[in-house]
């Protein structure tokens, strides 16, 4: 029996209940704020027998030309994540019988390539430079980043624990974001949370180099449960902490702001420059497919095209 007077915002309550354990814990809150702001303004109170092609038309002009909260037009990556929502939400509310009809929005946004962006040999000596001078917890932190190609949440959430110097191994299998939460009064404030990785990909043994093993030999090892940048059994390093003191690093050094992440590209770019195969990479890095590892670093990298181009010479030459 149809259900045709349910509300489509309750729908996509629904929908989003369904996925709340199966992704990870930033995507379920990008999910819920992006339909909150945008999905639910629009079909508030709409019941679904008022549901049609136009109005999804209408929602679909609205999106194309919305504004974010800086008066600029949503990213691609946002209307294309609002779109995913609202087509999973249709084709729940087809199968639980809600609707009589399947409906679904072409997103109609192309994918540009994506361009990372990578310290300069130059540069790279003298961060290098510094941390190894300098051997504090940030340093440590850009030391994992730029020789492992860890992402910020990832350091943050790494535990002495984690790390083997018996088979000099690094064992990822947690992530530290400030996320926005929902009270039992409906107030929403940030909170520090230690989650599970993005996927489970990201879930991963790393052998460490000869040289930041015994860098890391030079900190002292807290209780087995401490993170590793606190040496604090219960308060993991906030990574806006971390970021605001990396960035002032860069500008003691003399060296042009690229954001943290950034070091996890030149980590990967370079890697590719070494010849490192693919799969091999992919795998170091934490992504779930390799077309993701190809897409950013294997056609990204300047350095590695000037590498193989240089191999070019006259066959006179030879």
């Amino acid at each position: 029996m149809m259900n045709m007077e349910k509300e489509v915002y309750g729908l996509v309550d629904e929908w989003l209940g369904t996925v709340e354990y199966r992704v990870a814990r930033s995507t379920y809150v990008k999910y819920e704020q992006l339909a909150r702001n945008y999905i639910l303004p629009f079909f508030q109170s709409m019941a679904c027998r008022e549901l049609d092609h136009s109005s999804l038309e209408r929602f679909y002009t609205t999106i194309s030309q919305k504004e974010n909260t800086a008066r600029r037009l949503l990213s691609d990556g946002n209307r294309r994540t609002i779109f995913m929502i609202l087509n999973n939400t249709l084709d729940y509310a087809y199968t639980s019988r809600a609707l009589d009809q399947k409906y679904y929005i072409k997103p109609g946004l192309t994918r540009s390539r994506r361009v990372v962006k990578v310290f300069s040999q130059e540069h790279q000596k003298k961060i290098e430079d510094y941390i190894l001078k300098h051997p504090d917890a940030y340093s440590l932190a850009v030391m994992l980043a730029l020789f492992l190609g860890l992402r910020i949440g990832e350091i943050c959430a790494l535990q002495w624990s984690d790390i083997s110097f018996e088979t000099a191994s690094l064992y990822v299998n947690k992530t530290v974001q400030r996320l926005k939460i929902s009270g039992e009064n409906g107030e929403r404030h940030t909170q520090l949370l230690v989650s599970h990785p993005k996927s489970a990909a990201s879930q991963r043994l790393l052998p460490i180099p000869a040289f930041l093993l015994e860098y890391l030999k030079h900190f002292p090892r807290g209780e087995k449960g401490a993170y590793l940048l606190t040496n604090d059994t219960e308060r993991p390093m906030e990574p806006r902490t971390l970021q605001y003191h990396y960035k002032k690093m860069l500008e003691q050094i003399g060296v042009p702001y690229l954001n943290f992440h950034c070091l996890r590209h030149t980590f990967a770019t370079r890697c590719v420059t070494l010849g490192w195969d693919m799969k091999t990479l992919s795998e170091i890095l934490g992504h779930f497919d390799i077309k993701i590892t190809m897409e950013y670093y294997f056609h990204s990298s300047f350095e590695y095209k000037q590498l193989q181009m240089n191999k070019i010479v006259p066959l006179s030459q030879n």
